[in-house]
């Protein structure tokens, strides 16, 4: 939840580095909580579908995750197009995934609430 939150943190704070070395900084660090987030992909998907859907779980989420992948870039090209900088776009971009680790905070709520009604 925190790589996810530092993720878009950090595509939020690309548009506010006006030295080389502050975009080196900000790259570094997205580029450490990416590692985490994909690395911990797997552990989660397992630990919310079980062992028998964990593969088809994952190719879910990377299918997912290809939409605004593909679909991001034009967007943001029709973004610089009409404001005349890329800056709006890195905001935006960085709102998804603060939002997916806000939601991913209550999973474990929802977890233990799913056990208590079970009980």
């Amino acid at each position: 939840v925190a790589s996810f939150f530092f993720i878009g943190l950090m595509s939020m704070m690309i548009p506010l580095c006006h030295v080389f070395g502050g975009l080196i900084a900000v790259c570094l660090f997205m580029g450490l909580f990416d590692g985490c987030f994909i690395c911990i992909m797997a552990p989660i998907a397992f630990e919310l579908v079980g062992a028998q859907d964990v593969s088809q779980a994952i190719g879910f989420l990377l299918g997912l995750m290809s939409v605004p992948m593909t679909v991001g870039p034009p967007i943001a090209g029709l973004l610089r197009d009409h404001l005349g900088t890329y800056d709006v776009a890195f905001y935006l971009a960085g709102i998804p995934p603060i939002i997916g680790g806000a939601i991913l905070c209550f999973i474990p709520w929802v977890h233990e609430r799913q056990k208590l009604k079970e009980r």
